[in-house]
Parts: C-alpha cells; structure tokens; sequence
C-alpha cells in the first residue's frame, strides 16, 4: 500500500506539471513560487525513489531537500503578502540554515535523518499558513474552495502539523513499538498523497495572469 501511494502521489505531480506546462504564459508572478515547488517536488520524489530503489541511504538527499523546500515555501508566502516584511523572511530562512548546520553537522550527523530543522520549518510554515488562511478569510468573499492560496495554505496546516508531530517523537525519543511506527509512517504517506492531491487540485484552480493588486 505504501508504495502504490508513494507511485500514485508521484503522478499526480506530474499531472499538475503539465497543467503548469499547458499555463505557463499565463501564470502570473503572484503564482510563479507554487509553480516552482512544484516542479522541485516532482524532481524530490522522483530522486527519492531511484535512492531507494538503488539500495542507498536517502538521508543526506532528504536532509538536503528540506534545505531546499523551506526558501521556496518562504518565496512564495512572501509574495502573497504582498511582498511586506522581507526582511522578516530572510531572517526566518537564515535561522533555518544555521538551525540546518547545527541539526546535521554539529549535534548530529548528515548521514541520518534530523529532525531539529524539520521541526523549526515545519513550524514557521504552519504560522505562515495560518497568516495567510486568516487574510482570506477575513477579505475574500469568492469560492475558498476555488481559491488556490486557501487551498495550499490550509493544507500545508494539515501537512506540516503531522511532520511537527512526527519529528517531535523521534526528537524526544518516545518508546515506540515497530508496529506503532509502521502505522505512524504509513498515515504519513496518507497525508503526503492528500497533500499533493490537493497541491494540484490548487494549481488547476490558479487564476491567468491579470493586472491587479492583492486585497489582503
């Protein structure tokens, strides 16, 4: 089950690169970030799976991909802000790099999968989300269920909350049974093909480019 859910997440990445393909004329800047962390996210997964499946440890890809996820979701609730307060998301992503240098070559080592990092991005990423869901909230009066910045906001809440959950548990080394963790990384792969499911359901809902500034 694990792996069909891996797969099918995988295709449904590629299909939102090809509506991103299909629209790329007419995706405007406001969107440009999400179009970015989606091909990045493809590229992640596909990398992954031939780690994997080439009998090599995937920790030190993995600890570099979350480097290279955070300034991208940061890049991208930066411009749905309006672009205010850049200085406040370039503090937030050098934090994050000295937080990633300490995670894996000073406390522990990059050969294994850290969690410190992953915890204090998960984090950032919920407020930023929660930050973004509250403005719409508060100002848009049109369909929340079409509204693509809603869609990845409110999910990412959902995403990062269950990351923040797991890496606490591997950071504070709860006694955990084999079976325990097997259930927890498989509701894990649940989460993250609920999360590109709708990460590509909000690329189809992204509006053609236009003229206008945001009203949040």
């Amino acid at each position: 089950m694990g792996i069909i859910l891996s797969y099918t997440s995988l295709a449904i990445i590629f299909i939102s690169l090809v509506f991103i393909y299909q629209r790329r004329k007419s995706i405007g800047q406001l969107f440009l970030p999400f179009a970015v962390f989606s091909c990045v996210a493809f590229l992640g997964e596909m990398t992954l799976r031939i780690v994997i499946a080439s009998g090599q440890r995937s920790a030190v890809y993995a600890n570099c991909y979350v480097l290279i996820e955070f300034p991208i979701f940061l890049w991208m609730y930066y411009t749905w802000s309006s672009r205010k307060n850049a200085l406040l998301f370039v503090g937030l992503f050098l934090v994050g790099l000295f937080v990633w240098i300490y995670d894996n070559f000073i406390l522990n080592s990059i050969t294994i999968t850290t969690s410190i990092y992953r915890i204090y991005y998960s984090l950032v990423l919920i407020l930023c989300s929660i930050n973004q869901t509250n403005k719409i909230l508060f100002s848009d009066h049109g369909s929340l269920w079409k509204n693509t910045i809603f869609m990845v906001s409110t999910v990412s809440i959902v995403y990062y909350s269950f990351r923040v959950f797991i890496e606490s548990m591997f950071l504070f080394q709860a006694e955990m049974s084999n079976e325990f963790m097997l259930d927890v990384f498989m509701i894990m792969k649940f989460v993250n093909f609920f999360a590109h499911l709708v990460y590509t359901l909000a690329v189809l809902c992204i509006p053609a480019r236009k003229e206008f500034t945001l009203r949040y």
